[in-house]
C-alpha cells in the first residue's frame, strides 16, 4: 500500500491544487476531495482518456467542505454521509439521473451496504428517512470500532468488556493502558451512548447525560495516559503508541498493514450492542455527489462512472485502503491470497440492523459539541 501519511499536509489547509496534476489551471472538472484520498494517477489515466482537465482541491473536514461549498463552486464532492444528506436538505446537490451511468448502478454495491442505506431512507425514530442514493454514489465505507494491541490486551479481553476497554486502566500485565479516541464529538458520543445502551440516532437529554456520565468515568480512569487526535493515529497507532483506540475501520485497515512490528499484534473488533440497546455502531460512508452548480454534469457523469469501474476501484481501494462499495472489487481483494486478506477483519464491515448512520441534524451536533469541548475533551 502506498503511504497514506500526510505527505500532502500542506493542501489539507485551504483547498489547494494538488501538484502533478495538469489541471491546475483552467479546469473542466473541479473535485473536492478530502487529502490523500484517491490515487493521483487515477486522475491523470481519466485526463488522458477523455482528452480533459481535472482540477483536484482538497479539504480536511466535512465541516470545512460545508464552509467552502458556501463561498465557492465545485463540480464533484466528496462528503460523509450526514454532510450529504444536510447539502440534500438545503438543495445543493442534484438528484442523480441513473440513466447517465453506464457502468454504475446500485445492484453493484456491497449488499450488507446496501442494506444499510435502504435502512437509511426508512423512517428512523422521529426523523424521517433519507434516501442517500438518490444524491450520492458510495466512494469508501466502514464502521467505527476499537482498534488494539493485542499482544497486550486480549481478544478475550475486548469481546467481554466490549467499549468498556476504553474505561480499563491497566492492562494484564500491570502497564498502564494508552487509550486514544478519535477527535469527533459525533462518533465518539455515538459510541458512548451504544456502550450506555441506548440509541445514538435520536438521544434524549437523559440519554446525553447518561453517555456523558460514562465518558467522564473513562476520562477519570485513564487520567494523563488518554489522547484525543485524528490524523496522528495514522502514524502512531502502527508504531504501538496505544494500546486501544476507537476509530474508523479505514484507520484500521492502514494501521494492520502499516505496523513496524511483523503483522499480527494490532486487530480491530467491533463490540455486540448492549443488552436493551437498538444500536451497536455508527456506520459511515464517504461518496461522490455533483453539485447543483456542476458547470459540466455531463464530465461529472462519466469521472463518477469512471471511479466505480472494477479495475479502477480495486487500484483505488488497494491506494487508500478504505473499504470500496464495489461488490466485485471487495469479493476479490478479501479473497484467499488477496490484497486485504491479512486485516479482513477490518476491511470485511458487515452492516447489520443494529448498525446505523449518524443523521444530520444542526440542533444535535451543536449539543454533541458543546458537550464534548466543555465536559470531555
Amino acid at each position: 500500500m502506498k503511504s497514506k501519511k500526510l505527505v500532502l499536509l500542506a493542501i489539507l489547509i485551504g483547498g489547494i491544487c494538488l501538484p502533478g496534476l495538469t489541471s491546475c489551471g483552467s479546469a473542466d472538472l473541479v473535485f473536492f476531495n478530502w487529502g490523500e484520498y484517491i490515487d493521483l494517477d487515477i486522475i491523470s489515466e481519466f485526463e488522458a482518456q477523455e482528452g480533459v482537465n481535472v482540477k483536484m482541491l482538497t479539504f480536511d473536514t466535512n465541516e470545512t467542505m460545508l464552509d467552502k461549498m458556501e463561498a465557492s463552486t465545485y463540480d464533484v464532492v466528496v462528503p460523509s454521509d450526514y454532510a450529504i444528506e444536510e447539502l440534500a436538505v438545503n438543495g445543493d446537490l442534484q438528484t442523480l439521473d441513473m440513466s447517465k451511468f453506464e457502468n454504475y448502478s446500485t445492484d453493484k454495491l456491497v449488499p450488507s451496504l446496501k442494506s444499510a442505506l435502504d435502512n437509511l431512507a426508512t423512517d428512523k425514530g422521529t426523523k424521517e428517512g433519507f434516501s442517500m442514493l438518490d444524491y450520492a454514489v458510495p466512494y469508501t465505507w466502514g464502521e467505527v470500532g476499537l482498534i488494539y494491541d493485542s499482544s497486550v490486551i486480549s481478544t478475550e479481553e475486548i469481546e467481554t468488556s466490549g467499549w468498556g476497554a476504553l474505561r480499563t486502566a491497566k492492562n494484564a500485565d500491570g502497564s498502564d493502558r494508552q487509550v486514544c479516541l478519535y477527535d469527533s464529538a459525533k462518533d465518539v458520543y455515538s459510541m458512548a451512548l451504544s456502550a450506555s445502551g441506548h440509541d445514538f440516532v435520536d438521544p434524549t437529554e437523559t440519554e446525553l447525560a447518561d453517555a456523558t456520565s460514562w465518558l467522564k468515568t473513562l476520562k477519570t480512569n485513564i487520567g494523563d495516559n488518554l489522547s484525543f487526535k485524528t490524523e496522528e493515529i495514522l502514524d502512531e497507532m502502527p508504531a504501538h503508541k496505544y494500546d486501544i483506540c476507537l476509530d474508523y475501520s479505514g484507520d484500521a485497515i492502514y494501521s494492520i498493514m502499516e505496523e513496524q512490528d511483523p503483522i499480527g499484534p494490532i486487530k480491530f473488533y467491533i463490540p455486540e450492542a448492549v443488552e436493551g440497546s437498538d444500536t451497536r455502531t455508527n456506520i459511515y460512508s464517504d461518496a461522490l455527489c455533483i453539485t447543483k452548480d456542476c458547470q459540466n454534469t455531463e464530465l461529472a457523469y462519466k469521472f463518477i462512472d469512471y471511479l466505480t469501474t472494477h479495475e479502477v476501484a480495486k487500484a483505488n481501494t488497494e491506494w487508500i485502503g478504505y473499504t470500496t462499495p464495489i461488490n466485485s472489487v471487495y469479493e476479490e481483494v478479501t479473497a484467499e491470497g488477496g490484497y486485504f486478506e491479512c486485516c479482513k477483519e477490518a476491511y470485511e464491515v458487515n452492516a447489520i440492523d443494529k448498525d446505523h448512520f449518524y443523521r444530520y441534524d444542526n440542533g444535535l451536533r451543536k449539543t454533541l459539541e458543546d458537550l464534548w469541548l466543555k465536559q470531555i475533551r
